[in-house]
């Protein structure tokens, strides 16, 4: 690409932007805050206005030596769509929203179909997903899906995902050609910041990090407002961390990590059921445990219900220990199916955390709950076309 066509490229992105953050407003502020003349932001106006991004909504004051009031400019949020799949171990949420983020269609489906591949039962799904929408291809700006485990987002490859018995599928080219691009893959933890700092507990805040706590345990790390993935992709892959420093045991990639099988709702349960025979008048039944029964139990004062809970939180608060030290955030968001435990769970991880670590940080509850990585999955393409990530 010739250099004059990249500073078009990006002159466009920011006239966009400023319309889009600081609307209603004229080409002349526009101008004068990009330091551009008023002749190239015009023509930029033009264009965006004739594909729909733009529109004209009035005029504003007189200028101080009594010339003509100045156009305004607005934002059309309803301009373009996005496409977003969150791939979860069991479901998998299918969304279409606006620039600005308001859902035209969503939908939760079985990430498995009774006798069939998982990927081609996905793409029938998303497919009759598009159709239903109403939203026609050309109006959509790309599709973005958040997949669980390690993922490369380069290539768009999961290289693992144990929940899904997944090895090295390129998602990216087997949704080619069956969903509007560009593609963007990542992994669901990723797309889940995403998600809260687009429409949820993010903030103004741009060193975040959010750690979902459901099946398995992950982390995303947001540094100076741009989503860190490490050398490979996998920074964040916290539910690898080992707990003892003095074990033996080999790591493998296709297998759940260590902080995963003791602070995961699925580390939850099978400690739960690990400990039952030491504490015999617990109400919890061997069958039927769950983090949520878990929580529950320790709720109504079952010892053993609060024996696993004080576990869980003292390895969480660990692992956050040392994120706290490395990374500096302002604000960790805590997501994920654990965290229905609540602001009390919440609470407790705080004050065990504030034990450890004398760095301060703000932690908070994600927000938007089981639509977070869908929301940020939507969002990834249309942060891609503004040429930022938040």
């Amino acid at each position: 690409m010739r250099m004059g066509t990249v500073v078009r490229n990006v002159n466009r992105v920011n006239v966009l932007k400023e319309v889009r953050l600081n609307h209603p407003i004229s080409r002349a502020d526009i101008a004068k805050r990009l330091g551009l003349s008023r002749s190239v932001v015009s023509e930029i106006v033009d264009s965006l206005i004739e594909e729909g991004f733009v529109r004209e909504i009035g005029t504003g004051n007189s200028t101080a030596k009594g010339g003509r009031p100045s156009v305004r400019l607005e934002f059309v949020p309803t301009a373009r769509y996005s496409f977003g799949m969150d791939i979860g171990g069991t479901k998998t949420m299918l969304m279409m929203t606006d620039l600005s983020g308001t859902v035209i269609a969503q939908r939760k489906i079985p990430s498995h179909g009774a006798g069939r591949d998982i990927v081609d039962h996905l793409r029938n799904e998303a497919q009759a997903f598009l159709e239903q929408s109403g939203v026609s291809w050309d109006k959509i700006v790309g599709s973005g899906i958040g997949a669980p485990g390690l993922v490369n987002h380069a290539q768009g490859t999961v290289i693992a995902a144990p929940g899904l018995n997944w090895i090295n599928v390129n998602l990216k080219e087997a949704f080619r050609t069956y969903l509007p691009e560009p593609i963007i893959v990542d992994n669901d933890v990723n797309m889940a910041l995403l998600g809260e700092m687009w429409m949820g507990a993010g903030g103004e805040d741009e060193d975040v990090i959010f750690v979902g706590i459901g099946t398995g345990i992950g982390a995303a790390l947001m540094i100076g407002g741009q989503i860190h993935r490490g050398v490979a992709g996998y920074a964040g892959e916290v539910g690898y961390v080992p707990v003892d420093p003095f074990t033996n045991l080999q790591s493998d990639v296709a297998e759940f990590g260590a902080l995963e099988k003791l602070a995961s709702g699925t580390g939850m349960r099978n400690e739960a059921k690990a400990h039952l025979s030491e504490f015999p008048n617990s109400r919890l039944k061997r069958g039927e445990i769950q983090a949520e029964s878990v929580f529950e139990a320790a709720r109504l004062g079952d010892e053993l219900g609060q024996f696993i809970v004080d576990r869980t939180v003292k390895y969480l608060a660990f692992a956050l220990s040392h994120m706290v030290a490395l990374v500096n955030p302002g604000k960790i968001i805590l997501g994920g199916g654990v965290m229905q435990g609540g602001d009390t769970f919440l609470t407790e991880i705080d004050r065990r955390l504030k034990q450890i670590m004398p760095i301060r940080t703000n932690l908070a509850l994600a927000q938007l709950g089981e639509l977070a990585g869908a929301y940020g999955a939507a969002a990834s393409p249309i942060f891609d076309m503004y040429g930022t990530q938040v």
